[in-house]
């Protein structure tokens, strides 16, 4: 029985090729789509849920507040491990690292290259993590300093196929190392994915700052394992008591710390707190928002299976009346039309399934991501998901034949699918273009929110800055600044810790009264030189800026407590002040927590963007400390860059032979920050194109079998004298009223998911109404595009043949 409903059901899907090619096409689109949703779905929520521990393994966090502000961090001070390792001796494990984002691996003269992700760890950390050495000992190797662990790519990298074991290589400007140990490739589904790991007593002598110190926080974070069957709350008393010991001072001065644990299973989905400068965490929110644009792509192709199947039931009501009269049952017919469903189902994922393995490494390069195609997984969701779609999509229809009295459908089938039936259908398509304009209207704001991203005064001049980063501010001299001066393309040049807008820079605190230590505004902390102003464009708004006069007076042949600092902020910092002109704010003596350093403000800038449009512009302080010039910013001329680049290059490889020259446009690195809604935004373009391409797809069937049921219609109104354009516009306005009713319900819908979406960054667009006149147009225009087709053609057919042929 089940093989003669198969072959019943292939014969008839064959049988009808142009609504099978519009199911197979649809189906195969919709679950193509599922699948790779379900493939990125299933990748981001998988991070470090692979650990035999996980579900005991903590991070320690932070959590500050000051005043009405919170801020939440997984960066700790780099003291924090000993302290825990000794106040909370029940815990069995406790590991210190740090991730240094960006650095440097020589390994001769001639081959020096950019590594982005180091991490300096406590060797406790493999009892933590599931990371599979293949030489070597963790243990031993990380208990010494100067001491590295490579994985075996970086290994293949830096030495090709022979043994690393044994050799060296320097670390950034200062730091050697002996490679003692080769691991496996770690994870891409782990927020601590490395290169290497080096031993984490080597810290000291890699970095240039104090790292005993509780007041710094720079890129440390600390790692516990809970004693088994505890739970985190159950240390909520004593992480607060250990806070207060720990904060004392930073405390006194107006923050309130306390410590949190968050499980590193939540780490990469929960952006609240930091994910890891190696990989940022993501907002789950956009997870569900993708998996529902999935379904819904597909749910669209079902609607068309479900109106075609239902409008089929003109031309296959005397079948299903022949078969009832010989014997059929209800079941049986059921079965039949299931079958094919499951068929059509079957066919499509199959044909999905080759699509995605085919698709995805595309996906991945573009996502840059490592999802993997799982075969077993994949299999059995399709196997899943095609049942179900065939269920969800042939059932209706099924019903709806089977239903079909035999003595009426032989007898007559001129009233078949109309009635309820044709109420049905226009409510599904009217739900098709609703979805369809919702996407379209998404992609129209954020489009405008991008092209803001691009066009926005940031408050500097972002064109023509070429950015050089600089491996070791100690070796920025006079001659450098002289040899680059000299380059004809060159027009201004600044040394300090970043451009204005740029993840080099750090926060503390002012405290403007000294009578009141409890008052303390977070700053954001630049470092740069007198020629920073002009370099970048900023305004100045009163006072003056830095000079090199405040350069003299702070240099390391002046003993610290006679150096005399002074700053330069901007409008933000003045208003916090309480000031409402940035004038009231020059000379004002203001303490910050860089060293506690106390100095006059002489200069009032006007307010520019430190950090992405997400974040509202913050206060900032700018002064003289050469010790953080991470950074040369090169305003260059805008004719003949390759030769003005080269001579840079040039230049900065005579005073640092034995780095990597990495230099950028500041344009391009701005753009960079914006990469994520880039990569979402393509995705829902590609998203919403298919959406309407099903859409279309069902629309244009429709309008085939809704013309050949009036073909006799037709033909008698051209007889009667009816032009070519009337006949068009009947057979065209009722599709068109659908879509119109569509655009009227999606547009409210379309407005309240944009404008939570536009909640998350403090600079954005205004929704226009022009942008849902645009959508709606667009669906309009389309599908009478899609309509008009066949309505032209059934108006032009010669009236004569189609009353004949009735």
């Amino acid at each position: 029985m089940l093989k003669n409903y198969l072959k019943i059901a292939w014969r008839n899907l064959a049988k009808y090729p142009t609504t099978t090619g519009i199911n197979l096409i649809g189906l195969t689109l919709g679950l193509t789509t599922c699948l790779l949703i379900l493939l990125f779905v299933r990748y981001e929520s998988g991070f470090d849920r692979f650990h035999p521990l996980g579900e005991r393994v903590y991070r320690i966090n932070e959590v500050v507040k000051t005043g009405d502000d919170l801020e939440k961090s997984g960066i700790v001070p780099y003291p924090l491990g000993d302290a825990i390792r000794s106040d909370f001796s029940d815990w069995p494990v406790v590991a210190s690292i740090h991730a240094e984002e960006n650095t440097s691996v020589v390994i001769s003269p001639e081959k020096i290259l950019s590594e982005y992700r180091v991490l300096f760890a406590e060797p406790q950390l493999f009892d933590l993590f599931a990371l599979t050495m293949k030489v070597g000992d963790p243990k031993t190797i990380l208990s010494q300093p100067n001491q590295v662990i490579l994985t075996e790519s970086a290994a293949r990298t830096y030495f090709g196929n022979a043994s690393p074991i044994g050799k060296t290589f320097r670390l950034g400007e200062t730091v050697r190392l002996r490679v003692a140990g080769v691991m496996q490739d770690m994870s891409a589904q782990t927020h601590l994915k490395s290169s290497m790991i080096v031993s984490y007593k080597t810290l000291k002598s890699y970095l240039s700052w104090d790292i005993t110190q509780w007041g710094l926080r720079s890129s440390g974070s600390v790692y516990v394992l809970l004693p088994e069957g505890r739970q985190p709350d159950q240390y909520a008393s004593r992480l607060t008591k250990a806070s207060k010991k720990y904060f004392a001072d930073e405390n006194r001065s107006g923050s309130e710390r306390h410590l949190a644990l968050q499980s590193i299973e939540d780490i990469h989905l929960n952006p609240e707190f930091e994910g890891s400068p190696f990989v940022p965490a993501i907002e789950p929110t956009y997870l569900w928002v993708f998996g529902i644009i999935g379904l819904f792509v597909l749910l669209i192709a079902c609607i068309n299976f479900v109106n075609m199947a239902t409008a089929r039931a003109t031309t296959r009501a005397k079948e299903v009346g022949v078969r009832k009269a010989i014997g059929a049952t209800f079941n049986q017919l059921i079965g039949q039309f299931l079958g094919e469903a499951v068929w059509l189902s079957l066919l499509s994922a199959t044909m999905a399934v080759a699509i995605a393995y085919l698709v995805l490494p595309t996906l991945n390069g573009f996502l840059q991501k490592q999802i993997t195609f799982d075969a077993p997984i994949v299999v059995g969701f399709m196997l899943v998901l095609a049942l179900l779609t065939a269920l969800s999509a042939g059932t209706y229809p099924a019903f709806f034949m089977a239903k079909l009295k035999p003595v009426k459908v032989l007898k007559s089938r001129a009233d078949i699918g109309r009635g309820s039936q044709g109420w049905i259908r226009q409510g599904l398509v009217i739900f098709q273009f609703s979805v369809s304009i919702i996407l379209a209207v998404a992609v129209l704001v954020i489009y405008q929110q991008m092209k803001l991203f691009r066009e926005k005064d940031l408050g500097f001049s972002r064109d023509a800055v070429l950015t050089v980063a600089i491996p070791d501010p100690e070796k920025i001299s006079d001659a450098l600044r002289q040899s680059l001066h000299e380059i004809p393309g060159i027009e201004h040049i600044s040394f300090g810790i970043g451009a204005p807008t740029s993840r080099n820079n750090f926060n503390t605190g002012v405290h403007p009264d000294p009578a009141n230590p409890a008052k303390r505004i977070n700053v954001n902390i630049k470092t740069v030189d007198a020629n920073y102003l002009q370099t970048y464009d900023l305004k100045l708004a009163a006072g003056r800026f830095l000079t090199d006069a405040d350069t003299l007076a702070i240099t390391k042949k002046i003993p610290f407590e006679q150096r005399r600092y002074v700053f330069v902020v901007n409008e933000a910092l003045t208003k916090a002040l309480g000031y409402t002109k940035p004038e009231q704010a020059l000379g004002r003596k203001v303490r910050i927590g860089l060293n506690d350093i106390t100095a006059e403000i002489v200069g009032v800038v006007r307010d520019f963007h430190a950090s992405s449009l997400r974040e509202a512009i913050n206060p900032v302080i700018m002064l003289n400390f050469a010790h953080y010039y991470y950074s040369a910013g090169l305003k260059l001329q805008t004719k003949n860059y390759p030769a003005t680049m080269a001579a840079v290059e040039r230049i900065w490889k005579q005073y640092f032979p034995n780095s990597l020259y990495e230099a950028e446009f500041l344009d391009q690195s701005l753009q960079k920050q914006y990469e994520e809604e880039a990569r979402q935004f393509m995705l829902l373009r590609i998203f919403a194109g298919l959406a309407l391409v099903i859409c279309c797809l069902g629309l244009w069937g429709l309008a085939t079998f809704t013309i050949e049921r009036r073909t006799k219609e037709i033909g008698v109104r051209k007889v009667l004298g009816a032009s070519t354009a009337s006949v068009v516009t009947l057979l065209s306005k009722d599709f068109l009223k659908l879509v119109l009713i569509a655009l009227c319900i999606a547009s409210p819908i379309a407005w309240y998911a944009m404008d939570q979406w536009l909640a998350d960054f403090a600079y954005k667009i205004a929704i226009e109404w022009w942008v849902f006149a645009v959508a709606g147009l667009s669906a309009v225009t389309i599908a009478l595009a899609t309509v008009s087709f066949q309505s032209v053609k059934a108006a032009l057919m010669n009236p004569v043949k189609s009353l004949r042929s009735e």
